[in-house]
C-alpha cells in the first residue's frame, strides 16, 4: 500500500509540472480545479512524507548534523494556538522542542501547516492556503510552480535554498526563514528570491508570512528579528524601512520612508503646484521624505543641496503644500519620538535599531 501511494505522488507531481506549462490558457473554473488538484497532491505527501522522500530529499541529510547542531533550548509553549481554530494533522515530532521541529522540517521529517492569518493575494494565480500542509519538498514546488511560469521563463526551478533562524525582538521564541533562490521575478539571472516564515507554536509548524526581493529592491535580515528594507521606483524616488518579525511570526513595519527628490516631490501635492513653483528650475535638488510610522503619515524635507536662491523657490513649495494641501512638516526629532512609540507599542526596545547585525544563510 505504502507503494501505490509513493507512485501516486510521483505520478501527480510529474502531471503538476506539465500543467503548469497551459495553466493560463485554460477558463477560470479549469483553473480553480487545478489549484485544487494541486493541494491533494500536498495532502498525500503530508501523510506520509517519512515513506516518500526522494533521492534528491534523502541527499539532505548530509546537512543533518549542522541542522541538529541549531538544537537550542525552546520549549513549546502551552498557551492556545493563535495560527489554527482546529487542531492540525498528528506530528510524528510533536513533543520536541521547536528547533527539532524546525531541523525536521529542513530534513522533510516534519510538516508545515499554513496559519489561518496568512496573507493572501488577489494577485497570485496560487495562494498557500490556510490549512493545507507542507513539506520542506512540495513547498518548493510551490515555489516553482508559483514564480516559473513556462511562458515567461526557461527554467523549472529555483537554484537553491537556505535557512537561518532568528531572534524574536518581542519575546524569547526563535523563528525559521527559509529562503529559495534564482527566480527571476524582475528579470532573467536576478537572483531575486522569495522568503517563508515558519514559527512553532504548541508543538506544531505553522507558515506564517513571506516576502520577496528582486533586483529594485533588498532586505536584510538581521540576527536579533529586525529587518533593514530598500529599493527603488524610479530615479528619485527610493525607499526605506525597518520591520521587525515578531514572535508570533508575523512580519511588521516600525516604519517606512518614502524618499522623493526633485520632480518626483510633486506627489506629495500635485504637478500643477510644482510647475507653477518650479518653472523653468527643474534641475533644482531638493527632497520630500513621508515616513510612515504606525497609522501616522510624517512629512520631512531636506534642502541640504540647495543655494540660497533655490531655497527661497523650495520654500514656496513647501508653504503652498501646507497652504492648499493640509501638509504638516515635521522634524527629525518628531520622526524619532513617533518611532520611539511604535517601539513601545510594539514591544520591541528602540535601541535595537542599532544592534542590527547581519544574519548569515545557511546552505539546504
Amino acid at each position: 500500500m505504502k507503494k501505490e501511494h509513493i507512485i501516486l505522488f510521483l505520478c501527480t507531481t510529474v502531471i503538476l509540472t506539465g500543467c503548469a506549462g497551459y495553466e493560463k490558457q485554460r477558463s477560470q473554473d479549469d483553473q480553480q480545479m487545478f489549484t485544487l488538484e494541486f493541494n491533494d497532491i500536498v495532502q498525500v505527501n503530508d501523510g506520509q512524507n517519512n515513506e516518500s522522500v526522494s533521492a534528491e530529499d534523502r541527499q539532505n541529510d548530509t546537512n543533518s548534523a549542522a541542522l541538529d547542531g541549531d538544537n537550542e533550548e525552546n520549549t513549546v509553549a502551552a498557551e492556545p494556538s493563535e495560527h489554527s481554530s482546529q487542531e492540525p494533522a498528528d506530528n510524528p515530532q510533536k513533543n520536541g522542542t521547536a528547533m527539532d521541529l524546525y531541523a525536521g522540517f529542513l530534513k522533510n521529517e516534519v510538516p508545515v501547516n499554513v496559519a489561518s492569518d496568512y496573507p493572501q493575494n488577489d494577485c497570485f494565480v496560487y495562494n498557500l492556503e490556510p490549512g493545507k500542509s507542507y513539506t520542506f519538498t512540495t513547498l518548493g514546488d510551490y515555489v516553482n510552480m508559483r514564480y516559473l511560469n513556462p511562458e515567461h521563463s526557461e527554467k523549472i526551478s529555483y537554484d537553491y535554498a537556505q535557512y537561518v533562524y532568528l531572534d524574536s525582538p518581542d519575546s524569547s521564541k526563535k523563528n525559521l526563514l527559509v529562503k529559495f533562490s534564482g527566480l527571476g521575478i524582475y528579470a532573467p539571472d536576478d537572483d531575486s528570491y522569495a522568503v517563508y516564515v515558519i514559527t512553532e507554536d504548541q508543538g506544531q509548524l505553522y507558515l506564517t508570512d513571506s516576502y520577496e526581493c528582486w533586483a529594485r529592491s533588498g532586505t536584510k535580515a538581521c540576527k536579533n528579528g529586525l529587518f533593514s528594507s530598500d529599493g527603488s521606483s524610479g530615479a528619485g524616488a527610493h525607499y526605506t524601512g525597518i520591520m521587525a518579525l515578531l514572535g508570533s511570526g508575523k512580519l511588521t513595519d516600525i516604519y517606512n520612508a518614502e524618499i522623493l527628490t526633485g520632480w518626483w516631490a510633486s506627489s506629495v501635492s500635485n504637478e500643477t503646484i510644482f510647475d507653477e513653483v518650479f518653472a523653468g528650475n527643474e534641475e533644482i535638488i531638493f527632497s520630500v521624505m513621508v515616513y510612515i510610522i504606525g497609522e501616522k503619515n510624517l512629512y520631512m524635507y531636506d534642502l541640504s543641496e540647495c543655494t540660497d536662491d533655490q531655497i527661497s523657490v523650495c520654500e514656496t513649495y513647501l508653504n503652498r503644500c501646507h497652504d492648499e494641501m493640509g501638509i504638516e512638516w515635521v522634524t527629525q526629532e518628531t520622526v524619532e519620538e513617533a518611532v520611539k512609540e511604535r517601539c513601545s507599542l510594539l514591544g520591541i526596545d528602540y535601541n535595537a535599531m542599532e544592534q542590527m547585525e547581519e544574519a548569515e544563510w545557511n546552505e539546504i
